[in-house]
């Protein structure tokens, strides 16, 4: 699974989703992140006001967010992609959280002897 972040510095979640600077996309697999990278936006992307922003998210299936609208929102779903909204603003935190979340969740759907 991968999960784009929006940013403008890499340390801070952006208020704004639909034109940040860039995503830190990061895979997860098994609760455990397996891989991670910046997606900086071009200026071009930036500034157009059509979807042209959203080409670093194609391969997504996850958005974390502060902030939605009903646009936003309807964009996402039109492309398949979920949102995790979330109230925390530093990415690392972000990070946990999320894991601790889908480790609680996975062990729950989980036997136990």
């Amino acid at each position: 699974m991968k999960i784009a972040i929006p940013t403008d510095d890499a340390i801070m979640l952006s208020a704004h989703v639909n034109n940040p600077k860039g995503y830190l996309v990061l895979t997860v697999e098994g609760g455990e992140i397996i891989n991670e990278e910046l997606r900086w936006n071009k200026l071009s992307d930036i500034l157009t006001s059509d979807n042209g922003i959203f080409h670093n998210l194609m391969d997504c299936s996850a958005v974390m967010v502060n902030i939605t609208s009903k646009n936003i929102d309807e964009y996402f779903q039109a492309k398949n992609i979920e949102i995790i909204t979330t109230r925390e603003v530093i990415i690392t935190k972000v990070i946990l959280d999320y894991l601790e979340v889908t480790m609680l969740r996975e062990s729950n759907l989980c036997c136990s002897p």
